[in-house]
């Protein structure tokens, strides 16, 4: 079940932030590096879970991302 949560979850978040790297290159011409790109996605994907860490499914979830 944790694993089937944390794989939607990073999921919507690398598709939310691609898309968003995608409408900034076409729209106002800003490049960010992989690695930029990957730190966004590290800390809302932290952030996500830590702001949901009292629900049952979300108790362990952090573990298993630092993993």
């Amino acid at each position: 079940m944790f694993n089937r949560l944390l794989k939607r979850l990073a999921a919507q978040c690398v598709i939310y932030h691609l898309w968003k790297q995608r409408n900034n290159v076409l729209h106002n011409q800003i490049t960010q590096s992989p690695s930029a790109i990957y730190r966004l996605i590290d800390r809302e994907m932290r952030n996500t879970i830590t702001a949901r860490r009292n629900r049952k499914q979300f108790q362990d979830l952090m573990a298993k991302w630092m993993h």
